[in-house]
Parts: C-alpha cells; sequence; structure tokens
C-alpha cells in the first residue's frame, strides 16, 4: 500500500505547517499521523458490521496538538512518565531536569519529543523490512507497504538530558493488521531512552457517547509498580492476585475506575503502571481491550517490561476536540507500552540508559484481531 500526503496547516499562522502522512492497509485500516510530536491523528478500523470507525481521540488541528498538553497520540520522551525529584545520576553525575509536576517530572518537559516538528521520509516495504531486522526483536511480522520513517536529534542537554540524542520512529502497517511503532534511539553520550506513545483509543469511536467503563481490559502481568501519592513508582511491588488489578483474564475497565484501592484514588482512576511478562526482544503479547458494542479488539504488543494503563482520568479541556464531542474522563483507555517509570532511580528496574554509540530499539504494535 501506498502513502499519501497533504499540508497540515495552522489556522493561526499561514507559515507554520505540519505534513500529514495516511497510511492505508487492505479492510479499510488507515492511520494517519503529523510530523510534529509524531502524533498519531486518526487511526481508522472496521466494526464487526463493516462499518469504518475512527477510533483514536485526537485535536481538532495543528494548533490544538501545538497547544494541548494531553499528548494526543505523540510520542513522548526522551523519558516518558515520571521521573521521581526530576532528578537522577548516569555515570556518578547528577542531572537536573524540569519539575513540571510538582517535585517530579513528566513526559520530559520542553523541547521533547512530544511538541517538536520532526523529519519526515516516505521509505519502501524493503526499506522497513530492513529497519524491523536491524532491530533483532523477534516475532515482528513483515512490513505490508510503503512505510513513515520520523527523524529527530535531541540536543545535547536539552531539558536536561545528556548527549545528541538521534532518534527514528518507523510507522507502518504489518502483514497481520499490526499497526506498528518501532523506536530506534542512538546517543553520542550515555543518556536515558525511554519513549512511548500516547494514544487515546476509544473502540466505540472517538467521538462516541459514553465511557469506556463498559468496554474490557485484559493485561498479561502479574504484578504493578506501586506508588506514591505523586503517581511515581516507589520500588515496591504488589501482586495482583486477589485484587482489582488482577486482569490476567478479561475484566470490565469500569471496575478499575470505580475501585477505592488507594491506588486509584490517588490518580482518579486507573493510571498504573503493569509489570509485563514479555522477553525482552520479543515481541509479546502485552495487553488487549474489545468492545462489546463494535465487537473491535485490538492488541498491544511490545518487547517493553511495562505498560502504563490509562483512561483519561483527566480528560476535559476545551482543546480536547476532534469533531463533535468534546472528551470528558474515562472517555479513552491508553495501553502506552514503555520503560518501568522511574527506573533511572530504581536499580531493580531495567534500565532506561542507552550507552553511547549503542543502537537501541523498543517496538509497540496495535494489532487487529
Amino acid at each position: 500500500m501506498s502513502i499519501t500526503t497533504r499540508d497540515y496547516l495552522s489556522a493561526s499562522n499561514p507559515d507554520l505547517k505540519a505534513k500529514q502522512f495516511t497510511l492505508k492497509a487492505d479492510g479499510g485500516y488507515e492511520a494517519s499521523v503529523i510530523n510534529y510530536g509524531a502524533v498519531i491523528t486518526d487511526l481508522l478500523v472496521p466494526d464487526k458490521d463493516g462499518n469504518i470507525i475512527d477510533i483514536m481521540l485526537g485535536c481538532k488541528g495543528l494548533d490544538e496538538y501545538m497547544g494541548n498538553n494531553a499528548n494526543h497520540g505523540a510520542v513522548v520522551g526522551r523519558s516518558a512518565n515520571r521521573i521521581k525529584d526530576a532528578t537522577f545520576v548516569i555515570n556518578g553525575e547528577e542531572y537536573h531536569i524540569p519539575k513540571n509536576e510538582g517535585e517530579n517530572n513528566l513526559h520530559s518537559g520542553n523541547p521533547g519529543y512530544h511538541n517538536v516538528f520532526w523529519d519526515a521520509d516516505i521509505i519502501s516495504e524493503e526499506e522497513a523490512d530492513e529497519m524491523i531486522m536491524d532491530s533483532r526483536i523477534a516475532g515482528i511480522p513483515g512490513c505490508d507497504g510503503e512505510a513513515l520513517l520520523l527523524s529527530y536529534v535531541s540536543p545535547d542537554g536539552a531539558t536536561g538530558f545528556p548527549g545528541n540524542l538521534d532518534t527514528k520512529v518507523l510507522y507502518c502497517w504489518l502483514e497481520d493488521k499490526t499497526f506498528l511503532i518501532l523506536y530506534c534511539g542512538k546517543t553520542d553520550k550515555d543518556t536515558i531512552f525511554a519513549p512511548t506513545n500516547h494514544a487515546y483509543f476509544n473502540l466505540r469511536g472517538e467521538n462516541a457517547e459514553g465511557t469506556v467503563n463498559n468496554d474490557l481490559i485484559m493485561i498479561n502481568s502479574d504484578k504493578i509498580t506501586v506508588k506514591d501519592d505523586m503517581n511515581v513508582p516507589t520500588g515496591e511491588l504488589l501482586d495482583v492476585e486477589g485484587t482489582v488489578f488482577d486482569c490476567r483474564e478479561y475484566r470490565f475497565i469500569g471496575e478499575l475506575n470505580d475501585s477505592d484501592d488507594h491506588q486509584m484514588v490517588i490518580s482518579k482512576g486507573i493510571d498504573q503502571n503493569f509489570c509485563l511478562n514479555t522477553t525482552a526482544g520479543t515481541f509479546s503479547f502485552a495487553a488487549a481491550v474489545t468492545s462489546p458494542e463494535t465487537g473491535i479488539t485490538m492488541e498491544c504488543l511490545t518487547d517493553l517490561p511495562g505498560i502504563q494503563i490509562y483512561a483519561g482520568n483527566n480528560l476535559g479541556s476545551p482543546l480536547d476536540i476532534k469533531t463533535t464531542k468534546a472528551y470528558g474522563q474515562y472517555d479513552a483507555i491508553c495501553l502506552e507500552a514503555q520503560m518501568i517509570p522511574n527506573a533511572v532511580n530504581l536499580p531493580q528496574f531495567d534500565s532506561p540508559v542507552i550507552k553511547a554509540g549503542k543502537k537501541v530499539y523498543h517496538a509497540c504494535g496495535y494489532r487487529f484481531v
């Protein structure tokens, strides 16, 4: 399948524009991405009756994406999620990054992956397959048609992080109807490389009435990371057995959001990192969401050790309007494959630090079955 492009214009500044790239696959599957923030603006899939539904929440246009703090559909980083006290140590040197959520850092700051313009290239199926092979992540099917390759160099010292970090993000449809996000990072100085994509999904449609509470979720996880009252993992693990966090079989998302468990209460619903039963270097099943109403089931696959499950607990900004419906609390579910949050300060977890000169890959895919 080929990729189509169009200018994605600012309504307030005629000199400001992004490019939007639309990737299609057989059967009505379609994804659109802009080179600002590497944002996925639209994700269209067929429901059980063959109707094509856009399941990706988003913003009205470029101005709204640039002003939106919910990171709709964006790649976030260098370091996704939270770092306690906005401080970390690499090779004995202490680094301080912006305190943008109380005393902590959330999603790195500005400039980060989610609020810059990326270079964009359309590459062939063969070139995409070469990049997938170079990742050495086992189990990723072949690319189905042309792919989009986005590139950005985060300069040494950006928001306090060390090293010039050359990042590439590959977007493509795979042969099995998986929409793949493949991250690649290479640095000239040891630094953190821990991106994720902050897509908000609603399998009944982005403008559907009601919340995702009646949809079902399954998570391939035996443990969660316990967080403090500012949502930062403490290093303690909790076994999900016998708790509301046990999603090893399907349960309603509403059971999580309505729980009086303290971990839920402090974040006004589910906003939790689950430690995945995945294997490093292998594209493994992480989670799945299904809508009984539309019959759409979406699986998340990754090689990463964690996944943040977030139900849009704080949605409600006037900017969060893509079509006709303003978004509200619990109108979406996020499946953010990631390194364990705050792992740079918690040595018991896999380190998010990559070494100078070494190329590192991570993958996340959303498969429709």
